[in-house]
């Protein structure tokens, strides 16, 4: 499978990226988006997003932060790959993997609504001040 790295010219992150996967003596193509403005449209309509390096890897196409946080952690996703090559994926299969997405997304986003309910009844809790007895006030004013 051929393996390409979509990188910028004066992205030190892509050149660490790159400088790595020389130094591991995995091959790839190198290509600068500047000079690849039409496949580099196209690949961040299809991923929605357009951050560097992103990899592709067969059908595969990796960004960072998402699907590797460093050099180290890409090169060992690429030799798991290369080991374990993945089938290509049917049309009606891409239909599935899009429906499960959806149900993963809308499970994290119920997640992080709960989470969220939950700091803002700790900062309820933390700002509001005590409530005061009527009976501790019914004696001060009393032994006044």
């Amino acid at each position: 499978m051929e393996l390409k790295v979509y990188s910028q010219k004066s992205c030190k992150y892509c050149d660490n990226i790159k400088k790595a996967l020389k130094e591991d003596k995995i091959e790839f193509t190198s290509i600068e988006i500047d000079d690849n403005r039409d496949e580099w449209n196209e690949l961040t309509r299809i991923v929605g997003m357009g951050m560097t390096p992103t990899i592709t890897f067969g059908d595969e196409i990796w960004v960072p932060s998402r699907d590797f946080r460093g050099p180290e952690e890409l090169i060992t996703r690429i030799k798991y790959f290369q080991d374990y090559p993945p089938k290509p994926v049917k049309d009606g299969e891409k239909i599935e993997m899009l429906l499960h997405g959806m149900r993963n997304i809308a499970m994290s986003l119920n997640n992080l609504g709960q989470q969220l309910s939950n700091v803002h009844q700790k900062v309820n809790q933390l700002t509001t001040p005590p409530e005061v007895k009527e009976e501790k006030v019914k004696e001060e004013t009393t032994s006044n």
